[in-house]
């Protein structure tokens, strides 16, 4: 039995987020399964234009283009989704696990009373079974959850899970016309808006990541070069974060940000399990610790023991000539 696919498109700065097309090629995947259609939902204000980027990776493209959609408030964005799940009968709804996505689809799992998949990873198709895959207790356990004949889910998707492929499709834009109820228990009042980094952390390919055994927060100026150069950016534990070193939005592990970039390199870092949590699917770890015993080596594809102080300029002057090179 076919089951259509609706993919939430997360958007910034009126662009579509490169997790947006990941979480598409993950619904691209399920309709193949199910031999389904792909439904992709585009909200906000001033919005339309951006249908011609995803329409040749889906079926149909569902435009909510509305002035009240200005500013964001979950309430709005869930109750548009569920009016759109019911209208295009899909069973499975997937969004990125980053951005507003991860808070906007439990609240419309709620509303769904659909069952709800978070962080997931990747799934698998065997003998007719579908399995998501999940990582837990920082990768040392994979987890694979059956989704059973006839359930409905909500999943959302960690970033750079999924490689994205070439547009194969010709979807039809549709506009849609959806006002929401008014009577919202919540509603916006302002938006106090950092000045934004180059590149997000969840969607940096490459992560160079400071502990404690950076020493001293001015100590940290030299990962910001090395991430200048290699295009990435800089990530902390919370160590670190707690003690001021650095933002909260620099923070990863299980009470922070959750990262898959290609490469990951911790510097100083212990690799205490809820920081390990929030790299666990990085393709490549590479950790520089003094102490040997240190949990990260558990987890690291490569690890050298020294002091990081003696292998940072090194590695600085390294990438900088390889950079030059290219």
């Amino acid at each position: 039995m076919a089951k259509d696919v609706l993919v939430y498109i997360e958007l910034k700065d009126r662009s579509v987020r490169k997790v947006s097309y990941e979480a598409i090629e993950a619904g691209k995947r399920l309709r193949k399964f199910f031999s389904s259609k792909l439904h992709v939902a585009i909200i906000g204000f001033q919005v339309e234009i951006l249908a011609e980027y995803v329409k040749g990776h889906a079926d149909y493209v569902h435009v909510v283009d509305e002035e009240y959609l200005t500013d964001f408030t979950i309430d709005n964005y869930a109750e548009i989704l569920h009016m759109l799940v019911e209208k295009t009968s899909s069973s499975f709804v997937i969004g990125s696990h980053a951005g507003y996505g991860r808070f906007i689809l439990p609240k419309l799992s709620g509303m769904l009373d659909w069952a709800i998949l978070a962080d997931v990873t990747g799934f698998e198709l065997e003998n007719g079974r579908l399995l998501f895959k999940k990582p837990l207790f920082g990768g040392r356990v994979l987890s694979y959850v059956e989704v059973k004949e006839g359930n409905k889910v909500v999943t959302t998707l960690r970033p750079n899970s999924f490689s994205v492929s070439e547009p194969s499709l010709s979807g039809e834009v549709i506009r849609e016309k959806i006002e929401t109820k008014k009577d919202k228990k919540i509603r916006f009042l302002r938006a106090e808006r950092k000045e934004e980094k180059k590149v997000d952390l969840q969607e940096a390919d490459f992560i160079i990541c400071g502990g404690r055994g950076m020493k001293a927060p001015e100590n940290f100026k030299i990962l910001e070069e090395i991430a200048d150069i290699m295009g990435g950016r800089v990530g902390a534990s919370r160590s670190v974060v707690d003690a001021n070193w650095r933002e909260y939005e620099e923070q990863i592990g299980k009470s922070g940000k959750t990262v898959s970039p290609v490469l990951y390199i911790g510097c100083g870092v212990s690799g205490a399990i809820h920081h390990t949590m929030g790299i666990d699917t990085s393709k490549t770890i590479v950790a520089i610790n003094s102490d040997p015993n240190a949990p990260i080596f558990n987890i690291a594809d490569y690890g050298i023991v020294d002091d990081i102080f003696a292998i940072l300029p090194v590695l600085k002057e390294e990438l900088k000539k390889a950079k030059e090179e290219v």
